[in-house]
This record gives C-alpha cells, sequence and structure tokens, in this order.
C-alpha cells in the first residue's frame, strides 16, 4: 500500500517533518531507546541528519504510511436509533447504524483496512481493551497509521473523567407514563402476550423499555494505556460528548519506554464539558470524500494532515452553524509538534502504476 495524499511537496517549505524521527529529550532517552529505533526504522538516535535535497528525494520515493487500519466502535446496544424512542424523527436525523456504514464507506474508498466492534453490554470495559490491544498488535507498523473511532455517548463522571455510555434513561415523564399505560392495557386485554398471537404488539411495546435496562460504560482510563502504548502512529477519533476530556495534559501518565517514539493525535467532536450535535462524523466524511487527492478541496498542493482536516471541518461545522466545535491535540509526544497525514491509497497506488507504465515504455 502506498502513501500520502496528492503529490509529492514541490518545495521544501512544504516538507513535512519526518514523523519517525525520534523525540530528542534527553541523553539518557537516547541511550535507552537508540537501539531499539534503529532496530525498528533503521534511524539513527536524535534528530534526523539530511539535506534538503536527499530529503526531498527520499519524500518522492517512499510516503508516510503504506497502510492505514481503522477500528471503529460503536455498541451493542444503544438509543441512537432512526426510530427514536421518544418521538418520529425529523426529517434530518441519521441513525448511528446507518452513519456507521457510511464511516465505513469513506474509509473503504481510501484503501484503508475497516473493521466495527460492537461494545457488549456485558464487561463492555474488559471485552473492548481486548479488542483494541488486538487491533493494536495485529497491525502496528512504522509504515501503518492506526485509526481508533469512538461514536456514541461520551459525558464525564463524578470525577470528572470521561467516560463512554451505552445509551440515556428517559427523561421525559409524560412519555414514560404513557409508555406504562400502553403497557398495562395491552396486559389486561391480552394483546401483549406472544404466545396468544400478538408478538409484534409485544415486540413494539418492549422496544419502548429497552432504555430503561442498565446503562453500560467504559471510563477513558481504562483504555487509555492500551490505546496511547500502540507502538504505531495512531488517529483517535471521538464522535461523542465531553470528548476533548481524552487530551492528557492534565494527566501524570507516560507511554511505555518502546511507544515512546510513535506520535499520538486525537479529534475530538467537542471540548471538556461540551456537547455535541451529532455532525462530526458526516461533516467528515463529506471532507474526505470530496478531496481529491490533489489538495483541490483545500488548497492546492497541500497534504490532508489531521491539523488540516480539523481545519477545514472548524470552518465548515462554524459556517453550517451547527453549534460543535470539533478540538484537536496531539496527545504524544508533548513536543515537537509532529505531523499525520491520512493518505489516499487507492490514488497513490494508481499513480505508480501510471508512473512504472511510463518509465516502461
Amino acid at each position: 500500500m502506498e502513501l500520502v495524499h496528492g503529490p509529492p511537496p514541490p518545495s521544501m517549505s512544504m516538507v513535512l517533518p519526518n514523523p519517525r524521527a525520534p523525540v530528542p529529550r534527553s541523553a539518557s532517552f537516547e541511550e535507552r531507546n537508540g537501539l531499539a529505533l534503529r532496530k525498528r526504522t533503521g534511524l539513527s538516535p536524535g534528530p534526523r541528519a539530511m539535506t534538503p535535497n536527499s530529503y526531498g528525494h527520499r519524500l518522492r520515493k517512499t510516503t508516510q504510511y503504506t497502510q492505514v487500519q481503522v477500528l471503529i466502535l460503536t455498541w451493542s446496544f444503544h438509543d441512537l436509533k432512526e426510530a427514536d424512542y421518544t418521538a418520529p424523527p425529523n426529517g434530518e436525523y441519521t441513525s448511528l447504524e446507518d452513519e456507521t456504514r457510511r464511516l465505513m464507506d469513506t474509509f473503504e474508498s481510501y484503501g484503508y483496512g475497516v473493521r466495527e466492534y460492537k461494545i457488549p453490554m456485558h464487561r463492555s470495559g474488559e471485552s473492548t481493551r481486548a479488542r483494541i490491544k488486538q487491533f493494536c498488535r495485529s497491525h502496528a507498523a512504522d509504515d501503518t497509521l492506526l485509526i481508533i473511532y469512538y461514536h456514541g455517548h461520551g459525558s464525564l463522571d463524578e470525577e470528572n473523567e470521561l467516560k463512554f455510555s451505552s445509551h440515556e434513561h428517559p427523561t421525559d415523564s409524560a412519555w414514560s407514563q404513557t409508555a406504562a399505560a400502553d403497557l398495562y392495557a395491552a396486559m389486561i386485554n391480552g394483546h401483549s402476550c406472544p404466545s396468544h398471537g400478538f408478538m409484534p404488539q409485544y415486540k413494539q411495546l418492549m422496544k419502548k423499555y429497552e432504555r430503561y435496562r442498565p446503562v453500560s460504560s467504559i471510563k477513558w482510563e481504562d483504555l487509555r494505556q492500551t490505546i496511547l502504548s500502540a507502538e504505531s502512529d495512531l488517529l483517535l477519533i471521538l464522535d461523542c460528548c465531553a470528548a476533548g476530556a481524552a487530551n492528557l495534559r492534565h494527566v501524570n501518565w507516560q507511554p511505555p519506554p518502546q511507544a515512546e517514539g510513535y506520535t499520538k493525535h486525537l479529534f475530538a467532536a467537542c471540548g471538556f464539558e461540551s456537547s455535541t450535535s451529532d455532525d462530526m462524523t458526516a461533516a467528515m466524511c463529506d471532507v474526505l470524500d470530496g478531496w481529491d487527492g490533489d489538495g483541490a478541496a483545500a488548497g492546492a498542493g497541500q497534504w490532508l494532515t489531521t491539523k488540516r482536516l480539523h481545519q477545514i471541518m472548524e470552518d465548515r461545522l462554524q459556517k453550517d452553524s451547527v453549534g460543535s466545535q470539533p478540538i484537536f491535540k496531539q496527545l504524544l509526544p508533548v513536543d515537537p509538534e509532529q505531523y499525520i497525514t491520512l493518505p489516499n491509497l487507492l490514488v497513490g497506488r494508481a499513480r505508480e502504476r501510471e508512473g512504472a507504465r511510463f518509465l516502461m515504455r
């Protein structure tokens, strides 16, 4: 698989910093990680020393990522359905399932490997952590970008820490009273008994009460180490309320030594103690679907970096006045700033084949 969106930069002013370069921290850091970095990437410890010409030539020979693997996390049960539990949806409502299908189609159109994991209601944290660990171990590599995408409910717990939840209990008391009265009446006249041929009515009644089942949740801190310890560059996308709380700058946490040389970016639908109007996933798909591989959708000659994607989406959502304010943060390393690109691998493959045919003439 190939790499980045668009052709290589036309001038050295547009050459991106090498994302694989170890972060210069201290002599002890370099001594501790130098051998591992040389074995892993063939790089010397410390900043790369390359002349502009040799660096530019290298970028034309190899791209940042040759493959991208995506893991989409949703809940096996949720209340973000097209058929709303409390009232008919408006004409513009899109269910979580529909958005997930579109998201998968968009990523697959870029040549990415995409899989969805539906979080179970029982032992949610343990099973999700195990699935993420398997995903990272199976695909992590120097030339691979990992994307973990969560789409669902998010909130702050009693300790102001981010948690992900399956659903919310109904808060409309009038609706709850009406639903209870309907169920009672159906039980009295026997219309709720599935064994007497009333299965459709029974399912419709029980559907309303699904939302009263216990809420399952996962704390971000229970997934943080597994995600940020991945030995690969990683983009974490959270389309949920309070998503900005995943920013680690206020947390005294350090990655294991083998993961220190990799970049981790956070793309959040909103900030700390903020809510989202469920527009981020659709907006991201619109932007990616409109990117032609040559930078025409966001300025000629620009590579589609995660930071650039944030700028485009922020501008788009502000123009649409939807109220969402997406957040972009580099979680690791804290310093210096490093790039993550979102390559259109299918475009890259087509260009390589075209170039090979040209050389064979």
